[in-house]
């Protein structure tokens, strides 16, 4: 990554337009009752601006085309409040986090993101295949969250990580065979996996309220927890 923004300068760069993919995490769809959420832009030294987010690499390992991403903490909040919206909740996006760290009026909760890791690499090795020049590439995507209820007091807070790493493992006597080929889509799937994985966590779930299960005839609903 050093050599990459050394270089950086002198190479054609690659820009990457991040976007979320809806439905990719399996559970993490229409979990939570429509309560309305509030959430700030994300901190962290991943802001504004373009951000160069890793590099593609030749099989002799110097480093062949930067990848940038176009304001990073934006593309990542846009995937948030997607992500947010699918699992049944209302999310408010914020222009900046409120002075009393509380949510604003009218919102049950308030989340904000710190924005840690937001990584692409991929590395292409000597070895040609049927399905190419063989190579590596991995993504990762490392947040940490808060949530605060009415009153201010902090309900949740975790770090929550999406990854994904090409070529998958071998199936049979297949030896190469990637899913994803481009740095954008890998850093997307990353992205997506982290914002579905925020919702799978059950401490995040525990602290909002669940959607009611429809009872049947040997089982009644659940009580749920009221909005605050």
């Amino acid at each position: 990554m050093a050599a990459a923004l050394v270089l950086a300068g002198c190479k054609p760069r690659a820009h990457l337009n991040v976007h979320y993919l809806p439905d990719f995490v399996p559970g993490s769809q229409n979990i939570f009752r429509p309560a309305k959420i509030a959430v700030t832009p994300p901190g962290g030294s991943i802001g504004s601006g373009e951000y160069q987010a890793g590099a593609i690499y030749s099989a002799d390992g110097s480093p062949q085309t930067p990848l940038v991403v176009a304001d990073a903490a934006r593309a990542f909040n846009d995937g948030l409040i997607k992500g947010l919206t699918d699992s049944g909740l209302v999310p408010v996006a914020l222009d900046s986090s409120p002075g009393d760290g509380k949510p604003p009026e009218g919102s049950d909760f308030l989340l904000s993101s710190e924005l840690e890791q937001f990584e692409v690499n991929k590395r292409f090795g000597a070895n040609q295949t049927i399905h190419g020049q063989y190579f590596t590439m991995n993504a990762v995507v490392r947040v940490k969250f808060e949530l605060k209820n009415r009153d201010g007091a902090v309900i949740y807070a975790g770090e929550i990580s999406g990854l994904e790493n090409e070529p998958p493992n071998p199936v049979g006597a297949e030896v190469f065979l990637p899913l994803e080929t481009e740095p954008v889509e890998s850093l997307s799937v990353a992205m997506s996996r982290a914002v579905g994985n925020l919702m799978l966590d059950p401490k995040f779930r525990a602290a909002l309220p669940i959607r009611a299960i429809a009872a049947t005839p040997t089982s009644s609903p659940a009580p749920q927890p009221p909005l605050h």
